[in-house]
């Protein structure tokens, strides 16, 4: 039963970060920080807060809605918060350095 329930549950958080506007502030804005200012991509993570909020203001308010609406704000944070993490271990790795051939 428990088993059931939390695959039902991360297919509903996998649902909705594939919608278009939470897929673009998980994803697509912490690379966009990224390929602009690497140092401030960890700003990602409240102004994408700040956005869930607005745009989902009426769940927010509404008293039924407002534990499941924190709910996915806060997994789609922490999904966010493992991206940003992952982009920067990656910034972070040192490349192979290119073999100079001196004649």
């Amino acid at each position: 039963m428990a088993l059931s329930t939390a695959a039902a549950l991360a297919k509903l958080f996998g649902q909705y970060l594939l919608q278009p506007i939470p897929f673009t502030l998980t994803f697509l804005l912490p690379l966009l920080f990224r390929l602009i200012a690497r140092k401030y991509i960890w700003l990602t993570l409240p102004l994408t807060a700040l956005a869930e909020v607005l745009l989902n203001w009426d769940s927010f308010c509404y008293y039924e809605a407002r534990s499941l609406a924190l709910l996915f704000t806060l997994t789609q944070l922490a999904a966010m918060a493992v991206f940003v993490w992952i982009l920067q271990a990656a910034a972070k790795t040192p490349g192979k350095r290119p073999v100079s051939h001196r004649g």
